[in-house]
């Protein structure tokens, strides 16, 4: 059973004067104060609930009746419409005599005819997109009949800004009298715009008046809404009359609705945008009404208010707008700026409009909050001054209590904090004050502890940066050595070479003696090797090709490869071939150098007259190839450590060479082919060495490629340049190629360049490093010049085997590594020359 939590001392300190003195205090305190509470709070809330249900009341009755006002208003606009509308079709209809224009209109160069002068009476406009030939300039006069009717409509009622007539045909005319032409678009179509289709047959069937939405008026009036009603003749809209209200005008109107609580009104469309805002509520809604316009241009669309004006879009009034939606009249509290509202609807007939009354909530229930906030101090009076003597005993205990356990807390927390943040890397966090001895210096030790932490972690940086800096440093040492060893001992194993072919008296002890030096040279370079590439395997992952190899080639080239070696330790070489179609996936070069890793280890390791067997089975997916051989054989206990860098298992002292990489180079090269390496052996029974690859079968119609036979260079002597700064290098290739061709040793990129491009050789052999430029930007150079483009080129290098790979992506026809092979070198050259 695990133990409880123990409790903080602020929490001890408490619970030990909660327990003794304030528990007993409290149950005294509260058995008074429940007496009061049950009986007080059930009168109160009765009268408050009374008399905030008698303010909502009020508020509803007040804003259907500012409703109904509103209502009549618009009727009245609405009767108009529809009175003038008759004029006009009574106008169209009749049959007397056409009367003659006081003024006659004005026809401008693009085809619009329009009242050029106020005369007094209504202003006419003929767009150009209806053709100068097709102007009912008969309709025009007897529109004219109504003209007193429209003056008598704008007289008469306050809130009309416009009274005008529409035609199918985009002519319009309107009253008051404005300068058409400079305001209107030239092209006006009357059915784009909502005061003309709202009102044709697909938008109002029952030939009704009909009420615009709110939109900018293109007779450069502002923002205004419409009153519009169809004219027919037979059934045929000839157009369509109507009467503006700008919302200027509206809010006149609005503001004069007698709200109670000094609240306003608002009104909102059928489809629940804002059509009139007064000045009060632009605070509440975040909006600033759309009453006048700037008119940098005409208006030749719909330009209605922007979304902001939708309630339903608005993430403040969008509760709103779905009870208006829900409900023809209601109240709902809603924040509006900060501040509780409450607002009360109603809809406006025959519009679908709705009139919105907005109150201030704290206004309208004042009263109401008032008793209850009177109510309230009541209580609290009654309840101070019972419990005034038990709060300030308590207060006091509670305030010695508090004190005590500050003192504790306070440096306790401090610390705490100081422990994480040094948790978090911040070695030198701010100290807390304690003014207890044992708690300062836990603070003292807890600071001195996180400098000492800061100290380690910049010593363990250090190391770890040092450690990076000096493996960098080892692995640019090794490729940095390269060259220069490399080098030497091309011209050592060369010049040996040369003397082996050289005729004299004890010709055969010369010969064995150079084949020491030479066998010693290639000793080296082996070692060297091993070391490179052990060194690049660490630092960097090799990039591996993986593609199907046919192990019948593989077995026979590695076979020819060593046979010589196994002749010279008295082995028998036994290769096992495959059939022709058995292959592996992976890496041609890697597994090469792996399979003649393990056949050197098998004849290095050998006895006197053993034997050495290369073969290989294939089990389901997977084939597994073997080197075998009848040496001294491995302990099993060892088996593991023989795939360890520089671990050669006591063989260190023994005449046998090597470096102990080698396995190690398999063990990783294998692996990065996917596969699986390891050793089957004992201790007298001698060892087989097995790799285990993905399995693949050879597509046997593919040719395979035969290496061309070397033929043998012409008569004349042809042309060799050989760049390179090292003398004995120089003089060796120089020998070599003696027979082949005439070989011109020059010592830097620069004037190699120059030379061959005044007179290009047969052939260019080209070192890597060489001074002046890189070997492979003089490549890029004799490669761009029109002498040199098709010019063959050997690269003879010390690279390390990353860089190799990279360099057998130029342009050149042979690469050659050093310490140069001077059988290979003599095939490279006389092949290229001959071809």
């Amino acid at each position: 059973m695990s133990a409880s939590r123990p409790p903080g001392v602020r929490q001890w300190i408490w619970r030990a004067f909660v327990q003794s003195a304030l528990v007993p205090l409290l149950l005294v305190e509260i058995g008074f104060i429940a007496i009061y509470l049950l009986s007080n709070d059930a009168i109160r809330d009765a009268q408050i609930e009374h008399l905030r249900e008698t303010a909502l009341s009020d508020l509803r009755n007040a804003a259907d009746t500012q409703t109904r006002l509103m209502e009549e208003k618009l009727r009245h606009v609405a009767d108009t419409t529809d009175l003038y509308r008759s004029l006009t079709a009574q106008a169209l209809d009749s049959k007397g005599p056409v009367p003659e224009d006081d003024e006659p209109l004005v026809v401008t160069a693009d085809g619009v005819r329009y009242s050029a002068r106020d005369t007094g009476g209504p202003a006419s406009f003929y767009s150009n997109a209806t053709p100068l030939f097709l102007h009912d300039m008969t309709k025009v006069a007897r529109l004219s009949l109504a003209d007193n009717m429209m003056r008598v409509i704008h007289q008469q009622n306050p809130m009309v800004t416009s009274v005008y007539f529409n035609g199918w045909d985009n002519y319009n005319r309107i009253y008051p009298w404005m300068d058409t032409a400079a305001t209107y678009p030239h092209d006006l179509m009357t059915a784009r715009y909502n005061f003309y289709y709202l009102a044709d047959a697909a938008h109002n069937p029952s030939r009704e008046v009909v009420w615009t939405d709110v939109y900018l008026d293109p007779a450069g009036r502002g923002w205004m809404l419409s009153a519009v009603a169809p004219v027919y003749r037979n059934d045929f809209l000839e157009g369509v009359t109507g009467i503006d209200i700008t919302v200027a005008s509206l809010l006149k109107q609005m503001g004069r609705l007698e709200l109670p609580w000094n609240g306003y009104a608002v009104l909102v469309s059928d489809t629940l945008n804002v059509m009139a805002l007064p000045a009060a509520g632009e605070t509440d809604f975040g909006l600033t009404e759309l009453t006048a316009h700037t008119y940098h241009r005409a208006i030749s669309d719909d330009t209605f208010k922007p979304d902001d004006f939708n309630l339903a879009k608005r993430d403040t009034t969008r509760p709103l707008a779905k009870a208006i939606a829900a409900a023809p009249e209601g109240v709902m509290s809603i924040e509006l700026d900060g501040r509780k509202r409450l607002v009360a609807w109603a809809t406006v007939d025959p519009t679908g409009w709705h009139l919105l009354s907005v109150i201030d909530e704290q206004s309208l229930f004042y009263q109401t909050d008032a008793m209850a906030d009177r109510y309230e101090r009541i209580g609290l009076l009654l309840i101070a001054g019972l419990s005034l003597f038990y709060l300030l005993c308590s207060l006091f205990m509670w305030w010695r209590s508090r004190r005590l356990s500050h003192a504790l807390l306070q440096p306790i927390s401090g610390i705490s904090q100081m422990m994480a943040a040094i948790g978090q890397g911040q070695w030198r966090p701010a100290r807390p004050e304690a003014r207890i001895g044992e708690l300062q210096r836990m603070v003292e030790d807890t600071a001195s502890m996180g400098e000492k932490l800061q100290q380690s972690e910049a010593s363990l940086r250090k190391a770890n940066a040092d450690a990076l800096a000096s493996n960098l440093a080892k692995s640019k040492f090794i490729s940095s050595i390269s060259h220069e060893l490399r080098t030497p001992l091309n011209a050592i194993q060369g010049f040996a070479q040369l003397l082996q072919l050289e005729t004299s008296e004890n010709r055969q002890r010369r010969s064995e003696l150079l084949g020491e030096i030479v066998s010693a040279s290639r000793h080296l370079n082996q070692l060297l090797g091993d070391i490179l590439e052990w060194s690049g395997a660490q630092n960097e992952r090799r990039r591996i090709e993986l593609a199907p190899i046919a192990l019948r080639g593989l077995f026979k080239e590695c076979g020819e490869l060593v046979r010589l070696d196994a002749e010279g330790h008295g082995l028998r070489l036994d290769i096992e071939l495959p059939d022709a179609n058995i292959g592996v996936v992976g890496d041609a070069r890697r597994l090469r150098q792996v399979l003649l890793n393990l056949l050197s280890n098998a004849i290095k390791y050998n006895r006197k007259g053993g034997q050495v067997t290369l073969g290989c089975q294939v089990e389901g997916s997977v084939a597994r190839l073997w080197v075998r051989d009848t040496g001294i054989g491995i302990d099993p206990a060892l088996h593991e450590r023989l795939f360890e860098p520089f671990q050669r298992l006591g063989q260190e002292s023994s005449n046998i060479p090597g470096t102990g990489i080698g396995l190690s180079l398999c063990r990783e090269y294998v692996r990065q082919m996917k596969g699986r390496i390891g050793v089957d052996s004992s201790v007298g029974g001698g060892s087989e060495f097995w790799v285990e690859l993905p399995a693949t079968v050879i597509d046997m119609g593919i040719a395979s490629v035969r290496p061309l036979p070397i033929a043998a260079p012409v008569s004349a002597k042809p042309r060799v340049v050989y760049v390179e700064d090292d003398r004995a290098s120089q003089m060796l290739i120089i020998k070599a190629l003696q027979d082949i061709a005439d070989v011109e040793a020059i010592a830097d990129g620069a004037n190699a360049l120059e030379h061959v491009f005044d007179n290009p050789p047969d052939l260019i052999l080209l070192d890597l490093n060489i001074p002046g430029m890189r070997g492979s930007d003089v490549v890029q150079r004799l490669r761009t010049h029109p002498k040199t483009a098709s010019l063959p080129i050997v690269m003879v290098t010390a690279a390390l085997e990353s860089e190799f790979e990279r360099l057998s992506t130029l342009d050149c026809q042979g690469l050659l590594r050093k310490p140069v092979e001077l059988d290979e070198l003599r095939r490279t050259v006389a092949s290229l020359l001959t071809n």
